[in-house]
């Protein structure tokens, strides 16, 4: 079962001398934010320092992260631990933050999300929110998260699309076929990731610069949310009713994934004006 397909909105970040493009977390990697507790078991591995440049207009959080995320992983680490975050203010107008970059053995109890990847399967421990009073066996909670971060000097944009599976809004009871229950979630959350490929696809075709994109995103992101809750709709109505049919409906998603191998990498390259 698929809860509501949703989306997170988009942030503008024009950078005068800005990072590469934004880097999607690679499979099992987690960012542990300054906020959050984390004791867990783990190796130090280095340092991690992002701080203004002083040629940058503007540093949004996201993309410090990913400028982050992607040092750590450099040093072997699988973990970001956040310990200091400063917002822009008078002096800076980035977001700053220094971290730990860690390793640790088993990162399942600290996952809170999952971005897609075909590496990268659910397992039962995923599925983090409570079963108690819940109507189904287990339910798939995802969305559609992007950003675009802009080259200035270059006159372009990154246009960056996530599929994101979201463990504290998704539940798992395991109690009938819990391997035929699990390959149907993973069913639901391949087709969020099909539908995320229409996405940038839609874009792609649709948006010239960044303007349009202003204009035209809302839109088309709702066309293809639309497109993307029937098919899921479809896909449990049909497999409720017969659950030989899953096999088939799993194999249809695979191919038209295949399909789309193209905007696998759901990155599309904008002009500003």
């Amino acid at each position: 079962m698929a809860l509501a397909w949703c989306y997170r909105p988009a942030r503008l970040a024009l950078l005068r001398k800005p990072p590469k493009a934004p880097t999607l977390l690679a499979p099992g990697f987690v960012v542990i934010k300054e906020t959050d507790t984390f004791t867990g078991p783990s190796e130090e591995v280095g340092d991690i320092e992002i701080k203004d440049s002083g040629l940058t207009l503007s540093c949004d959080y996201e993309t410090v992260i990913a400028r982050a995320t992607k040092e750590a992983q450099k040093l072997g680490a699988n973990v970001l631990k956040i310990y200091e975050h400063r917002l822009p203010d008078n002096w800076s107008t980035c977001h700053r933050i220094k971290a730990k970059a860690l390793r640790v053995a088993d990162l399942a109890p600290y996952e809170k999300e999952i971005i897609w990847n075909p590496a990268r399967r659910l397992t039962r421990a995923d599925f983090k929110a409570s079963t108690d009073s819940r109507p189904f066996e287990a339910a798939t909670s995802s969305y559609l998260r992007y950003h675009y971060a802009g080259r200035l000097f270059q006159g372009k944009v990154q246009f960056v699309v996530e599929t994101v599976f979201d463990c504290q809004n998704s539940y798992f009871k395991g109690k009938q076929d819990p391997e035929r229950t699990l390959a149907h979630e993973q069913g639901h959350f391949d087709i969020s990731e099909l539908f995320a490929c229409r996405f940038v696809k839609a874009i792609q075709e649709q948006v010239a610069d960044i303007k349009e994109l202003k204009q035209k995103q809302e839109a088309i992101y709702h066309q293809v949310s639309i497109e993307a809750q029937a098919m899921q709709d479809k896909y449990d109505s049909e497999v409720y009713a017969d659950r030989s049919q899953q096999p088939a409906w799993l194999a249809t998603i695979t191919q038209e994934l295949n399909g789309m191998q193209v905007y696998a990498n759901k990155e599309i390259t904008l002009k500003i004006k």
